[in-house]
């Protein structure tokens, strides 16, 4: 087998690294409580309201609502 050919299981693994990296960066955007979160020098940036989520957070204790992500 010529190991210097890029067959499917190369592009599967790549692809898989780059969601992967991709999904975790998302979820730190959105677990992050920073009320600006700047990723990647700038090319995502969010600003979050997290004074309302905070409300839903004590809402869904409150009532016994409570899942994780």
């Amino acid at each position: 087998m010529e190991s210097s050919s890029f067959d499917g299981c190369f592009w599967i693994s790549i692809s898989g690294l780059i969601a992967g990296f991709i999904g975790t960066t998302m979820i730190y955007c959105l677990k992050s409580k920073c009320k600006k979160c700047h990723v990647c020098y700038g090319l995502i940036e969010i600003e979050r309201d997290i004074e309302n989520e905070i409300i839903e957070e004590k809402m869904e204790i409150k009532n016994g609502d409570n899942y994780v992500i």
